[in-house]
């Protein structure tokens, strides 16, 4: 006799207290009209999924932050390295989960919040933001499907094919960091297929099939128009105890064709491969508390003096941009809360507070590890930033004011020894995080 087939959930099931945390990653290929790529462009992410707020039946609110997001581009025959997007370090969005429960919390009464906003108003105009909005509808894409197809019957057994109604013939419209931009999505029909079981992570998942072929898409900006087609196709993992998505992977194909203020046309073909993927999931900071609860007293003395020297660094670049013309002030300190991710202020108090947190360490307080290690990737994300806005400073001598030569040198002697300073520390850092 074969064992009889699990039967899957008719609703996802989330626990509130498990943040879910996935990993991302999406490569976009920009091909010939024969077809042959000639650049593409790879995004990394981490992306946690918590609940927010109350649920009502069926329905749960929940929020998406991301982590550490980093970019690279390259060519047939060669690639940059990785950089992070530190704009992008706690920036979220808002959505539901549909036909789910919260696991060992009764539904309220009444409405929930039930929105779904996916935008990053405080971000500017840039093509990075509008590679993370598409990697944000990415994640709901992955999650709606996760969704439809626990509730569709005849995907209950393997083998078993049907249509997602609630998927085909939808539309959204796509909104981009330039408020001129208008885009509209609107899928054709989504079928999909029941093909088995398997593992992952050591968690039972049932795996489906699913294209959706000759989709609608339409993005306009100004005089300049994109017309084309998407077709997709996509393989997901569903967790078989709780419906909850474990890992999704898609190919989507788009052909489509730009218009020009000028009626010149110019094809666009592309193609993007986009996986999510569940991490291990360990308690917050419980890693990298670990590590640090039995860090070297040599390393955690030299963290504590580059704390130091980072925070005297910093007081410096406050007091450096008060002194420059007010016009360029004001650039100046756009640009360091845009690179960094704070003011100046808020950035000495984030060193200071890790200096702080570093010398609890050393001194050996009770619990002074496990407060470090929650927050290091915070500390992490500030120190990052301040090294890519200490070679700005330098590119920027010149236009900001500083003409002479003697000057120049100095600045850049002393944030060559700031660098290092930096570096020096985020090694440190990687050391208590059990990295290295």
């Amino acid at each position: 006799m074969t064992a009889p087939e699990p039967l899957l959930p008719a609703r996802r099931r989330v626990d509130p207290d498990e943040p879910r945390r996935y990993h991302m990653t999406m490569r976009s290929d920009f091909l010939t009209p024969r077809g042959k790529p000639y650049k593409w462009q790879e995004v990394t992410a981490e992306v946690h999924r918590s609940v927010r707020g109350s649920a009502t039946p069926t329905v749960v609110p929940v929020r998406y932050e991301w982590q550490r997001v980093s970019s690279r581009t390259g060519t047939p025959a060669e690639a940059t390295a990785p950089r992070e997007w530190t704009f992008a370090r706690g920036q979220g969005f808002d959505s539901v989960l549909l036909h789910t429960d919260v696991a060992g919390r009764p539904a309220q009464r009444g409405p929930a919040a039930a929105n779904v906003d996916v935008s990053y108003p405080a971000l500017p105009k840039a093509p990075a933001v509008d590679m993370l909005l598409v990697l944000s509808w990415d994640v709901i894409t992955f999650e709606m499907m996760c969704t439809h197809l626990m509730k569709n019957r005849a995907l209950s057994r393997v083998g078993g094919t049907g249509e997602l109604h609630g998927i085909s013939g939808t539309w959204a419209e796509l909104k981009f960091s330039d408020p001129g931009a208008v885009g509209v999505f609107r899928n054709a029909t989504f079928t999909a297929r029941h093909l088995g079981y398997g593992q992952i992570g050591g968690r039972p998942v049932a795996v489906h099939a699913a294209e959706c072929l000759d989709c609608e898409l339409t993005v306009t900006t100004g005089p300049v128009a994109q017309r084309g087609r998407s077709s997709y196709w996509v393989v997901t993992h569903v967790d078989v105890e709780t419906g909850d998505l474990l890992h999704a992977e898609m190919t989507e194909m788009i052909v489509a064709t730009v218009t020009g203020a000028d009626g010149a046309q110019v094809p666009v073909p592309k193609r993007r491969r986009v996986r999510m993927s569940i991490e291990a999931q360990a308690g917050p900071g419980d890693a990298a508390a670990g590590t640090a609860g039995h860090a070297d007293p040599v390393a955690l003395a030299e963290a504590v003096r580059m704390a130091e020297r980072v925070s005297e660094y910093v007081r410096w670049q406050t007091a450096s941009l008060e002194k420059l013309p007010q016009g360029a002030a004001q650039l100046a300190v756009m640009g360091f809360r845009s690179t960094v991710g704070a003011d100046s202020a808020g950035v000495y108090r984030q060193v200071r507070a890790l200096r702080t947190g570093l010398q609890a360490m050393a001194d050996g307080e009770e619990g002074a590890a496990g407060r470090v290690g929650v927050a290091l990737a915070e500390h992490r994300r500030h120190l990052e930033g301040l090294l890519a806005f200490g070679q700005i400073a330098v590119d920027e001598a010149t236009r900001l004011g500083v003409q002479d030569e003697p000057r120049r040198k100095a600045l850049s002697g002393y944030i060559g020894a700031v660098r290092a300073d930096l570096i020096t520390l985020l090694k440190l850092i990687d050391r208590l995080e059990g990295r290295t």
